[in-house]
């Protein structure tokens, strides 16, 4: 086994205070819109994949391989002194395309997307998100009223919008 060193923390590399940071930037004032955790497994996940064998990152810090005959960064970017660029593999990942995939919408939302606009249009969206196959992300407390409601992944629902029968070839009416 290897023996490993710290390659530097977040902020010495990346230049801001830490991961959970750096989303909080990417989201705004907007973070209950999102599913956080996802985006940061899913960033941490491409980072680690970005990397090269051996350096990974843990929790805040970079890890890699501490002896020279165990570095094998050819094809990696290298800064000024030669060492692995890490903030440059860090800013090559899309961290915004990563967040807008985990962007979470209300019932009301759905409707609206759906474009239901009666006043029974929430449980009209949410029967056909049933019938869809379509099931929340996650339960959250509404902001107005408290109580627990459900959300939905924007992806999924716009999915399963383009899916739905009656869209694109008509198959069924065979000559």
């Amino acid at each position: 086994m290897a023996t490993t060193t710290d390659y530097g923390s977040w902020l010495n590399t990346v230049g801001d205070l830490g991961v959970a940071y750096t989303i909080g930037i990417a989201v705004g004032d907007y973070e209950d819109d999102y599913d956080v955790d996802a985006i940061k497994d899913e960033y941490v996940d491409a980072i680690d994949a970005a990397l090269p064998t051996g350096v990974f990152l843990s929790g805040d810090e970079f890890i890699g391989p501490f002896h020279e005959e165990d570095r094998h960064f050819n094809g990696f970017p290298l800064d000024d002194e030669g060492e692995l660029d890490i903030a440059a593999i860090v800013e090559s990942i899309d961290l915004m395309a990563i967040v807008e995939k985990h962007e979470l919408w209300t019932i009301d939302q759905v409707a609206e997307c759906l474009g239901y606009t009666t006043a029974s249009a929430a449980g009209a969206a949410r029967k056909k998100l049933s019938s869809w196959g379509v099931k929340a992300a996650d339960h959250r407390p509404d902001s107005d009223s408290g109580r627990v409601r459900a959300v939905y992944l924007r992806r999924e629902v716009e999915a399963a919008v383009e899916a739905r029968p009656g869209q694109g070839a008509r198959t069924e009416q065979q000559t």
